[in-house]
């Protein structure tokens, strides 16, 4: 399996199993550096998926926080709409009572 097909848990567990191999002392320098070139890809797969994960999370608060400045926006309009509403209807009394 290439280091781009690990999820972040499966990447994390072959870098923690690297680094039992690597600490025998009966490993061989050549299986040393593959290890470590294996650990660097590895390494690196993780730090995408966290990259991706923020990213994906500020994306996210971005999109609510948004929503919530249009609900609020809405709110203010309503409200607003009620103020005119209640100055057309005091208009149109006191045109009924002046009239």
């Amino acid at each position: 399996m290439s280091a781009d097909q690990f999820s972040y848990s499966q990447a994390k567990g072959r870098l923690d199993d690297i680094v039992v191999e690597v600490r025998k002392k009966d490993i061989s320098l050549e299986k040393s550096l593959d290890l470590l070139e294996e650990g660097v890809r590895l390494a690196n797969r993780c730090t995408e998926l966290i990259d991706q994960a923020d990213w994906e999370a500020l994306v996210d608060s971005e999109s609510d926080a948004a929503d919530e400045t249009d609900e609020a926006s809405s709110l203010e309009g309503d409200a607003h709409v009620r103020d005119l509403d209640s100055g057309k209807e005091r208009e149109d009394l006191q045109e009924r009572h002046n009239g």
